[in-house]
């Protein structure tokens, strides 16, 4: 089983291009690699600049067992801004395009929602050993622990009616280099964990129920400020609306003593067999 920094480790292949490994437990590429490697393979043409946002879309399903090839377009390189495009490429066609953002950081306004917990981490179930009991192995999941603040994840249905919100606390519990390319790419791939599951709390079902046929279509985020993803860290995650067999997804990312360090957003698309 390789470790999640291996999958995120782009490897430089030519100028401005990088292949990333696939981890090869599933048959679809989960989006959150996507995000991760992207942030990684436009990260290595920045110098001296952090990520503060990504814009992505999801153009067709990708094969989890294959790698992926990125080109990295610079498209600006300004006083305090620099802007890449990555497209990501199997058997060269495109399955997901991002646009990164990277900024110099500077002395500006500064508050910060808090994201409201009712519960502490170690008061809550551990979601890995929860979806290891039902797919009976692991995977490069196995380097996070995930405390599931929402319905219990593991099961196939849940009951109609419920709010279209969703929390869990997590952290990487491997060492992780300093480099802050790599700890927003950490952040990146686990972004996109069940981030449509609010969608379909209130309809009673999750991404993997019977029936359900669940596609993100983009995913969006915006770094605040500094954070580790080493510590304890909140992710809310809440549907405003879901319309036209599409719905819609935002997130809030919280350090416990900072209040929120990163935003994110989704949409998905919904059919279903029942």
């Amino acid at each position: 089983m390789a470790s999640l920094l291996d999958l995120l480790n782009v490897e430089p292949k030519g100028s401005d291009a990088f292949v990333g490994s696939s981890s090869g437990m599933i048959q679809h590429l989960f989006g959150g690699q996507l995000v991760g490697q992207s942030v990684v393979a436009a990260g290595r043409t920045v110098e001296g600049r952090e990520v503060n946002s990504l814009h992505g879309y999801f153009l067709h399903a990708g094969d989890g067992r294959r790698p992926v090839h990125y080109e990295v377009q610079r498209t600006r390189d300004g006083r305090s801004f620099s802007s890449r495009r990555v497209v990501g490429l199997q058997d060269g066609h495109q399955i997901w395009v991002a646009d990164v953002s990277f900024h110099t950081g500077e002395p500006g306004f500064e508050h910060a929602e808090e994201q409201p917990s009712n519960r502490a981490p170690d008061e809550l179930p551990s979601f890995m050993e929860g979806m290891r009991s039902t797919m009976g192995f692991g995977t490069e999941w196995d380097d996070f622990d995930i405390r599931w603040g929402g319905p219990w994840p593991p099961m196939g249905h849940v009951p109609e009616g419920l709010p279209p919100h969703n929390q869990f606390w997590f952290r990487f519990t491997k060492d992780l280099p300093e480099d802050p390319v790599l700890n927003a790419a950490v952040l990146g791939y686990v972004s996109d964990l069940s981030f449509l599951t609010p969608v379909l709390l209130p309809h009673g079902a999750f991404m993997w129920s019977p029936g359900i046929r669940a596609t993100s279509l983009d995913h969006a985020m915006w770094f605040h400020r500094p954070f580790s993803v080493t510590e304890w860290l909140l992710y809310d995650q809440y549907s405003p609306v879901a319309s036209r067999g599409r719905g819609f997804a935002i997130g809030g990312i919280s350090a416990t003593d900072r209040g929120r360090v990163v935003s994110t957003a989704q949409e998905g698309m919904f059919r279903s067999k029942t």
